[in-house]
């Protein structure tokens, strides 16, 4: 690899969830709730309205002991079948939503491509351990959505 080659990261997980497409793209419209089931994720806050319907937040993100902030923007707004953000900051990427109806709810898939903008050596280094914990991170996403939108409701 030369050492001015960016390292993108990618990972995707898909699961099916016992809800309409129309309620899970509703909740995950809503950036503070990505911070709300991603696990490393935190100050999401929405900080404006695209034309498009999508939004634009600014977010932190802690990994191994650091903090990366940015904004996200909703470049893609497609109710209910899709949610793409465009990352900005210390991480430069994308994450897509896409939701998809089937009988038991809907299938989501939900894929992260980003680049920390680590040194190329320390990306080399670190490059299998982060691969498979993004994955996980990715899973733990994904079920604790599932889990939140089939919770039943609290009187």
């Amino acid at each position: 690899m030369v050492a001015s080659e960016r390292m993108r990261m990618k990972a995707s997980v898909r699961t099916v969830i016992d809800r309409p497409p129309e309620a899970v793209f509703e909740y995950m419209d809503v950036p503070e709730n990505q911070g709300r089931i991603s696990p490393r994720l935190s100050g999401v806050e929405t900080v404006g309205v695209l034309d498009n319907g999508g939004k634009r937040a600014t977010y932190t993100y802690r990994l191994f002991g650091l903090s990366f902030e940015g904004e996200v923007r909703g470049v893609v707004h497609d109710p209910p079948e899709r949610i793409v953000f465009e990352l900005s900051g210390d991480i430069d990427g994308r994450i897509e939503w896409e939701f998809e109806p089937v009988d038991a709810g809907t299938r989501l898939t939900y894929t992260a491509t980003y680049d920390l903008g680590l040194p190329w050596l320390v990306r080399w280094l670190v490059s299998p351990l982060t691969n498979r914990f993004n994955r996980r991170e990715l899973e733990a996403t994904v079920r604790n959505l599932a889990d939140g939108l089939t919770a039943p409701a609290e009187n």
